[in-house]
């Protein structure tokens, strides 16, 4: 079906700019009153109808409109498909090159891949601020631990030259003082000869041609500036193997190293091969380090303290957490999304709270492709954002709970964009989770386990936090749409809230409160204010079809007491007694509240022990102490200030705990 029928279809129809525009069929429209001035405009893009509500509407609901009137094609349920296998290249090792003063100016990684080569490496220049960028250029070229081999060579130590970092790891780990080139055996990099000008040097060849041919190399190389150089044969028995191996497998220590190298013989000008006979030449000192093994760290209980949590955005999205951003459809929650990937890709301050790790961002768009450029130019023309930031979208739509491909091929595009560009990625948000949910059944335990297991795999994999934007319920009260296990997985709950805004202001499309309902590691019940401004996204052109929303802070409409929750006040039964065992309660569930879902309700609560004793420390008086507190509970209860459900218990909170009903 092409735009021009569907339009007419939907009635009001006209052309506009060689496009289609007509009635949103959305049926909260207009607060319900429907869209009398056409605002939904219709193209057609590589065989895709596109559509774009002007007026603000969730894309899923224009879609999901539009299909009830059987205008577009039923969107087929993708085939369920077990994951086997994980194509993409995996992390396996970073290596650091520092400067003498120990500051990283390059790293090497090391990746597995499922080919028949079975790794591969990328290099990453490194600015001052820590950040990895894809490349070398200017950067200055330094030899495997530098600091440790000038050391070596001030103490007239052997310094053991490898292929790679990996071998060159195993012999640190036996106390040997061990170097390489970023290079392997590809090459030998000039700029870093310099450095073993009067060093005594052990070559040790990978077992195998390029790695004698690179013994070579080396020897030519260091032969007129290498106080000595000798060439050790470690006589492995496996083609390819090297000093990992010999460490590894065969055991090898570090006297059996010395040992060995003392027997090698001294290189006295290139040849094709090294000399066979052994010199009587003394050898530096290779038995003065022993080092104590590295053992684990075994600490007793009562030492130990929590890390302070790490945040990306302060007080509201934690680093490397699993955030959930929800509401009703309407609620503007792509819109958020993006305000936040701006502020998290640029360290702007967001809804008053810093940015305390700036980063990349990837969005994967699963819905609203039509629209969503318009959405960046509204947010980046509001934001007064600079080319450049790293926001990286991706427009397809990806099932993530059962399709290995999917899953596949998405780690792999992310993998070769950090590869190609260095960037250190903070945050993946999924656009909704509906679209990356491969028609499975949200209210199903395994579908929702799926779904939940495999981001995780992709949260790990990437070490970066992962928001996922979702609906609420038929019921918005009950929270997140779907199976309960999505609620006990995230971290982090943001819930949006649109409001039917009775005064209307110039420019000003609509607004919404973000209130954080859920905080594993921090306060909860923090609200934020916000509205949407109208963006004209024409360059000045004035075109009524190019304005676009985007979002900005409106705290004057969060009253004072309701940006932080406090003790609700004690209604008619409570005494002094009881508000000391109120209070105890509040403090302990601040300390050690978390969000559960009991007897069919959510609330963040705590154990009823955990209470007593909150309540035991802040009295004076212990005598009948117990008996107290008995009573005090009996009492809250009455009083319906509390609820227990053993072995748990939470406050009951009503509206009169907070002015204005809006919330």
């Amino acid at each position: 079906m092409d735009t021009e029928t569907i339009a007419k279809a939907l009635g009001n129809a006209k052309k506009v700019n060689g496009s289609w525009v007509a009635s949103c069929p959305v049926p909260g429209h207009g607060r319900g009153n429907g869209d009398k001035n056409p605002s939904l405009s219709i193209s057609e893009s590589e065989g895709k109808i596109l559509f774009h509500c002007h007026g603000g509407c969730d894309q899923r609901d224009v879609f999901d409109s539009v299909r009830e009137r059987n205008l577009l094609p039923t969107t087929p349920k993708r085939e369920e498909i077990s994951f086997t296998q994980h194509q993409a290249p995996t992390l396996q090792q970073e290596w650091e090159y520092t400067a003498e003063d120990g500051s990283v100016l390059f790293t090497k990684r090391r990746y597995k891949t499922a080919d028949a080569k079975g790794k591969t490496y990328s290099i990453h220049r490194v600015d001052a601020q820590g950040k990895r960028t894809a490349g070398l250029k200017d950067t200055r070229i330094v030899p495997y631990r530098l600091p440790e081999m000038l050391q070596a060579k001030a103490a007239g130590r052997a310094i053991y030259l490898v292929e790679g970092e990996k071998a060159a790891d195993a012999l640190i780990s036996i106390g040997a003082v061990a170097t390489t080139s970023h290079t392997g055996a590809g090459s030998w990099p000039e700029d870093i000869t310099q450095y073993f000008a009067g060093a005594n040097v052990v070559i040790v060849p990978d077992n195998d041609e390029p790695g004698r041919a690179y013994a070579k190399k080396a020897i030519a190389k260091l032969l007129s500036v290498a106080k000595s150089i000798r060439y050790l044969d470690l006589n492995l028995m496996v083609e390819g193997d090297d000093a990992y191996e010999w460490v590894n497998d065969m055991a090898g220590t570090r006297t059996e190293l010395a040992s060995l190298a003392k027997k090698s013989p001294v290189i006295t000008e290139p040849a094709e091969e090294p000399a066979p006979a052994p010199t009587s030449e003394p050898m530096p000192d290779m038995d003065a380090y022993n080092p104590t093994p590295q053992l684990l760290n075994i600490e007793a209980w009562d030492t130990i303290k929590d890390e302070p949590v790490s945040w990306i955005i302060e007080n509201v999205l934690p680093d490397k957490g699993f955030a959930a951003l929800y509401g009703p459809p309407g609620s503007y929650k792509s819109f958020v999304a993006l305000d936040i990937a701006e502020a998290v890709a640029t360290g702007r301050q967001w809804m008053g709270n810093e940015i305390a790790a700036a980063g990349a961002v990837i969005y994967i768009a699963g819905e609203g492709h039509g629209g969503i450029g318009a959405r960046i130019k509204a947010c980046k023309i509001h934001n007064k954002t600079q080319d450049g930031a790293e926001i990286y979208v991706i427009r397809h739509q990806l099932n993530l709970r059962s399709s290995a491909d999917d899953f596949n091929l998405l780690m792999e595009s992310i993998d070769n964009l950090i590869e190609q560009t260095g960037i250190q990625l903070r945050l993946v948000q999924i656009d909704t989770l509906a679209r990356a949910f491969g028609g499975g059944n949200e209210n199903d335990s395994q579908d929702m386990g799926a779904f939940i297991h495999n981001t995780g795999r992709m949260q790990r994999k990437l070490n970066c936090a992962l928001m996922v934007l979702h609906h609420s319920g038929k019921d918005a009260t009950k929270g997140l749409r779907g199976h309960s296990s999505l609620l006990g997985a995230v971290d982090t709950q943001l819930e949006l809230q649109k409001l039917d805004v009775t005064v209307k202001k110039e420019g000003v499309a609509g607004q919404g409160i973000i209130t954080i309902s859920k905080q594993k590691d921090g306060q909860d019940n923090i609200k934020f204010g916000f509205e949407m401004v109208q963006i004209d996204t024409s360059g000045g052109l004035n075109l009524g079809e190019s304005l676009s929303l985007a979002v900005r802070e409106h705290q004057e409409m969060i009253d004072e007491q309701h940006k932080k929750p406090k003790p609700p006040p004690l209604r008619t039964g409570a005494g002094g007694i009881q508000k000391q065992a109120l209070d105890a309660l509040h403090k302990a569930i601040s300390e050690f509240g978390e969000m559960r879902i009991i007897d069919g309700k959510r609330n963040k609560s705590i154990y009823t022990e955990q209470w007593q004793q909150a309540f035991e420390v802040a009295q004076m008086d212990k005598a009948g102490i117990k008996r107290r507190f008995t009573r005090c509970v009996q009492s809250l209860q009455n009083a319906k200030r509390v609820e227990v459900f053993d072995p748990f218990v939470w406050v009951i909170w009503d509206d009169s705990d907070q002015n204005g009903g809006d919330f």
